[in-house]
């Protein structure tokens, strides 16, 4: 017989658990096939300087072990000091099957880039971070024609 978890009592919640964060220019859902897809996935973004503004994007993320009323943050922060850039907050319905998979397909807003460098989207809950993936800010070289 299965013991009984002792975190397993009334009111606590388990963070949720993803198998897809990802950042994409578009997302396009098909009805009659009930299939996501997924248009320019973003692992880098090329800037003629910075500060830059970039975006608009959408945010893509499967999870599952969601419960009804759990608050999902999504964020974008500079690797090297940790300085949030993006920040939205996103809440399963209250009828959330925790067995089941879910998916968040979410607008980004343009946003402000101010230095060059490896980003962090992530995704939390309770302030602990339980999916992330990087982004790269590059600047293009610019070469002299002769």
């Amino acid at each position: 017989m299965a013991k009984r978890r002792k975190n397993a009592g009334k009111g606590h919640v388990e963070a949720p658990t993803s198998s897809c964060l990802l950042i994409c220019d578009d997302v396009l859902v098909s009805t009659g096939k009930n299939k996501h897809f997924l248009e320019g996935v973003i692992g880098a973004v090329g800037v003629a300087s910075v500060p830059a503004v970039v975006g608009p994007y959408v945010a893509y993320i499967r999870l599952s072990n969601v419960y009804g009323g759990q608050e999902i943050v999504l964020s974008i922060c500079n690797a090297t000091d940790d300085e949030e850039v993006f920040r939205v907050m996103a809440t399963s319905s209250e009828k959330s099957d925790p067995l089941e998979t879910h998916t968040i397909i979410l607008a980004i807003p343009p946003f402000e880039i101010r230095e060059t460098g490896r980003y962090i989207f992530s995704a939390s809950h309770g302030g602990v971070p339980f999916a992330q993936s990087m982004i790269t800010i590059v600047v293009p070289e610019q070469k002299e024609l002769s």
